[in-house]
């Protein structure tokens, strides 16, 4: 088996490969394995030596050197995918997989690669998942967690005093086994089961309730704003506990349903990479390349079906979601495609606190009518999603715009081509809309220039996205999707919060906390209305369409629930 760096530099130079011979500069190389030309030289005739090619230096300033392989790459990647099966060495496959490979070169051995992914029976009886996902974890720590794919994790590896019923709608029991609400809702008694452990072992008790809101209730973190009303917690005894409001809110219960508030203990330190809480799954492993989940068997409510989720990372996957693999056999018929449609919005956003135009209403107007949703996606041949003017997709309808105001409203906003920053997060289909926008920009004299932010490493870099005039995203709303509303709103690291003006929060503010007051949705919902005809009425950010989220799944993986945030409710899942 070749080395991972031959392997690398085949894949970079396959584009320039004629036959089986392939031109480049040595610099290109040592640039592309990080050392010097002294070592890519050494690296080159060391692959020499082992038959692998034939190595010509350039002669003279200018002449390319050439490599002359003695396989075709194709071969060669054939050869080691086989071998890598018969040790069963899922890391080697995985960094292949990281390479600009073409998927069908991988389709003759499929079958051979879902018995490693996918589904999977160890000896003793042990049921394994294996999943694929696009990109690394980030943020593990519910305090601070404001991806979707993470929030996902959280109610996998702890749970919340109560939880939110999605085929009710209505919010039930879980830590807390019943509760009740006084003074106008501004009392809440909670009764908490006994018997619940905490993976490390010891018993929780009230004490460890008032030590995760104390802890979320502070400022910086995501859940301040759910629970800044809170004036007293008062612990009656180990399992009863009571919260007092400064102001009515009968729908504080619903804020507690959420991941980012599972309860964690409160005599260990959180660790992320260790993960202690009382949930159905615990960390057993966590690197760069790799999540491992495995099932408490203490959980208090129901173990789970499987014994051990397995994440592993492929950076170049196709589809941007976790997805059971199926590598380079997109016909396989043992695949299910399961298409949830209108999950989730995709909004772009003005920096009130950085581009100066953007406080003028013309400069705003004149990227309403340039952001023609329809156009960008018949343009993108994106058919699967439809045009957004509503967080709600049942509220959203089409909008006409009119290019021809754009030049107009420009100049109006004393707008002059001055260039401009666009952030974007690092998905596929959001760097392919993001350019679109540069280009359509640039036909009515707008110059932009594209910041492509990691969602991994740099989402929570507040440094990221100061210096921005704009920035585009999608919010995926939550199992309870009047919490995400509200949740798009409130939240520090999300857009609003990032880059409207004060006093349009404000206003904001004060249409969701007449809201909370409410008892039932009927009476919040004008609230709600209220708060979206004034963003639109502005153009504050603009919605531009309601997203479709894929998920790859064995026809032998069975699921009580279809997704939770979003995702496969893990806890759920089973093996037919």
């Amino acid at each position: 088996m070749r080395d991972l760096a031959y392997y690398e530099m085949r894949a970079f130079l396959l584009e320039r490969q004629i036959g089986n011979t392939a031109a480049f500069r040595l610099n290109e190389l040592a640039e592309k394995w990080a050392c010097s030309d002294k070592s890519a030289k050494r690296k080159l005739k060391r692959y020499q030596a082992l038959d692998y090619c034939m190595y010509q230096p350039g002669q003279g300033r200018g002449n390319p050197s050439k490599l002359i392989f003695l396989l075709t790459f194709q071969a060669e990647i054939d050869l080691f995918i086989r071998e890598a099966l018969e040790q069963e060495s899922l890391d080697k496959l995985l960094t292949l997989l990281q390479l600009n490979i073409p998927r069908e070169w991988f389709s003759s051995v499929s079958y051979e690669m879902n018995d490693l992914f996918g589904l999977h029976t160890e000896k003793g009886d042990q049921d394994i998942l294996r999943l694929i996902i696009a990109r690394p974890f980030s943020i593990l720590d519910p305090l601070h967690t404001s991806i979707n794919m993470e929030s996902s994790l959280l109610l996998q590896l702890g749970d919340p005093l109560v939880r939110f019923d999605t085929v009710t709608n209505t919010v039930m029991p879980c830590i807390a086994h019943h509760w009740k609400s006084e003074n106008n809702s501004t009392t809440w008694t909670f009764y908490i089961r006994k018997g619940i452990r905490f993976h490390h072992g010891r018993t929780l008790t009230t004490t460890d309730i008032l030590h995760t809101f104390e802890k979320a209730m502070q400022k910086g973190t995501v859940t301040h704003w759910y629970l800044k009303d809170i004036a007293k917690i008062t612990l009656l005894s180990d399992h009863k506990i009571m919260i007092q409001l400064n102001n009515s809110n009968p729908f504080f219960t619903r804020y507690l349903c959420l991941g980012n508030l599972v309860i964690l203990p409160h005599d260990i330190p959180f660790d992320e990479r260790k993960w202690i809480s009382t949930g159905a799954f615990k960390i057993a492993q966590r690197t760069k390349k790799k999540l491992v989940l495995e099932a408490y068997d203490a959980h208090f409510l129901e173990r789970p079906f499987l014994d051990r989720i397995e994440f592993w990372l492929v950076k170049n996957q196709r589809n941007p979601v976790v997805t059971v693999t199926d590598m380079g056999n997109e016909s396989n018929n043992d695949y299910t495609d399961y298409a949830t449609k209108n999950y989730g919005v995709n909004i772009f956003t003005f920096n009130f606190h950085y581009c100066s135009f953007a406080h003028h209403p013309a400069f705003r107007e004149a990227f309403y009518h340039l952001l023609d949703t329809p156009l960008m996606l018949d343009e993108l041949n994106n058919q699967e999603e439809t045009e957004a003017s509503s967080y709600f997709f049942h509220k959203s309808s089409a909008k006409r715009r009119d290019a021809n105001k754009i030049a107009n409203l420009l100049k109006t906003a004393n707008y002059n081509g001055e260039p401009l920053k666009f952030a974007i997060l690092s998905h596929a289909k959001t760097i392919r809309q993001g350019q679109w926008i540069v280009n359509r920009a640039a036909t009515f004299g707008i110059p932009i220039e594209l910041r492509v932010i990691d969602i991994s490493s740099e989402f929570y870099q507040g440094s990221q996205w100061e210096a921005i005039d704009f920035s585009m995203g999608g919010d995926v709303p939550s199992t309870d999707i009047e919490i995400a509303f509200m949740d798009f709103y409130g939240n520090p690291n999300l857009a609003p919060q990032r880059f409207l003006a004060k006093k349009e929060l404000q206003q904001i503010e004060e249409l969701l906390h007449r809201a909370r007051q409410c008892q039932d949705l009927n009476e919040r919902e004008p609230f709600y209305d209220q708060i979206e005809q004034f963003v639109r009425d502005n153009h504050l950010f603009l919605f531009l369409e309601h997203l479709t989220k894929h998920q790859f799944i064995h026809t032998t993986i069975k699921t009580e629930e279809t997704h939770l945030y979003g995702h496969l409710n893990l806890k759920k899942l089973w093996i037919d």
